[in-house]
């Protein structure tokens, strides 16, 4: 079996797993929340399906990214919230049930989303390059296959053995946090050569991309009188995206390294910007039983 061939299985396995393990979090009662908070829920999914694409092609503009690089930033948030979103609303004394939800929402969604607007960003990107496609059929198909399937897997494993769910989530967890690392690194070494060349065009936009999209998460969640809970955790759902997907789509639909890029430094760029709600939330929400 040869390297590609090792790639190109190894993605979908990294991606199925971090969905399994996202799946092992999941129950219906998450969905049906859509209707007991349907405001919060409303507003989060905004920011995550319109604002966040919105605000990715607009960070594209502003710095001129070239073709593939720009595609790569907006094919990044057109993915669903990343995996690590509801531990760190957790830990900023966020509404961790909201996070759940919104994960859960833009995870299903981005199964119909993610070709849509990636399409429409080869359109505007790359109109003169047609070597580089998606077609919209296909890829459903295959998000279906490697997102939709092992979270539909995941969660019917926590209903059937809640018990066994709840005590193999952790470790299943870890083994995807530590696959995600292992592509991260892998796409590096790859490309090692450009790593600093291209860390130098993309570091700027990729950070104003993460921090402005918590701070219009955020913020929207305050203007429509959100409490404190749920307007960090939009925050923090809106400015971590799952950086896996974005790499694994840019590599095996999109055949392009030079795609995947910037999915690369914001999976490593995501974890420090998302510290910046969750050191605010901390600050500003009190610890649960605090009088």
């Amino acid at each position: 079996m040869d390297a590609q061939t090792i790639v190109k299985l190894f993605i979908p396995f990294t991606i199925g797993v971090i969905m399994v393990a996202m799946g092992l979090g999941l129950t219906l009662a998450d969905f049906k929340r859509v209707l007991i908070h349907p405001k919060a829920v409303l507003i989060g999914s905004i920011n995550q399906l319109i604002v966040l694409p919105a605000v990715g092609f607009g960070v594209a503009f502003m710095f001129g990214l070239s073709a593939e690089f720009a595609v790569g930033l907006v094919l990044i948030t057109a993915c669903p919230g990343g995996p690590s979103s509801n531990l760190y609303s957790n830990l900023a004394r966020g509404d961790t049930a909201l996070s759940v939800t919104l994960t859960a929402v833009s995870g299903v969604a981005t199964i119909i989303t993610i070709p849509l607007i990636t399409g429409l960003a080869l359109d505007v990107f790359m109109e003169a390059d047609s070597t580089i496609s998606m077609p919209v059929g296909d890829t459903m198909l295959n998000i279906l296959l490697v997102v939709g399937v092992p979270l539909t897997l995941g969660m019917l494993i926590r209903a059937k053995w809640s018990d066994k769910a709840l005590k193999a989530e952790p470790f299943v967890k870890g083994f995807a946090a530590l696959l995600l690392l292992v592509l991260i690194v892998g796409a590096i070494l790859k490309r090692k050569e450009d790593v600093a060349a291209n860390f130098a065009e993309l570091g700027i936009p990729v950070l104003l991309l993460s921090l402005s999209t918590i701070a219009i998460g955020a913020y929207s969640g305050i203007a429509f009188k959100l409490p404190k809970q749920q307007a960090v955790t939009i925050g923090i759902e809106v400015g971590m995206q799952n950086a896996a997907l974005a790499i694994g789509l840019s590599l095996t639909a999109l055949q392009s390294e030079t795609i995947a890029f910037p999915g690369v430094i914001y999976g490593i760029l995501a974890y420090f910007t998302c510290a910046v709600p969750l050191v605010i939330g901390r600050k500003i929400i009190p610890a649960a039983g605090a009088g």
